[in-house]
């Protein structure tokens, strides 16, 4: 092998080894999880982080924020699955706001089409 064709497999090494996740190589939710808390604290919490699961950790884990201290919540439990209720409904939220953004910055290129080939 020539020094380019290290140096080039040098270079994707690291950039593929700084794209991975920054993600601890154990399970964050080790001393246990929340299963409910109270309606007014509900209202506070800030966007949970959704771990999926992987070869550091097998199970889902929601990660909340109430009053400055991290819960973990369980992802079985009626809260949990609210929190994954919510995440897939702003998830097609999203789908649909693209899809409509998409739609209106096409439409006036397709109607500056037929204009232009009259």
């Amino acid at each position: 092998m020539n020094s380019a064709t290290v140096v080039l497999l040098s270079c994707l090494l690291i950039l593929c080894a700084q794209a991975q996740p920054h993600r601890s190589k154990k399970c964050k939710c080790l001393n246990g999880s929340i299963s409910h808390i109270k309606l007014e604290l509900l209202r506070k919490i800030s966007v949970p982080v959704f771990h999926k699961p992987s070869s550091f950790c097998p199970q889902l884990e929601i990660i909340i924020v109430l009053e400055n201290k991290v819960k973990c919540v369980n992802p079985e439990s009626p809260l949990g699955k609210l929190l994954q209720r919510n995440k897939s409904r702003q998830e097609i939220a999203a789908l649909t706001t693209t899809r409509a953004t998409v739609q209106q910055t096409q439409e006036p290129q397709l109607v500056h089409d037929v204009v232009a080939a009259q």
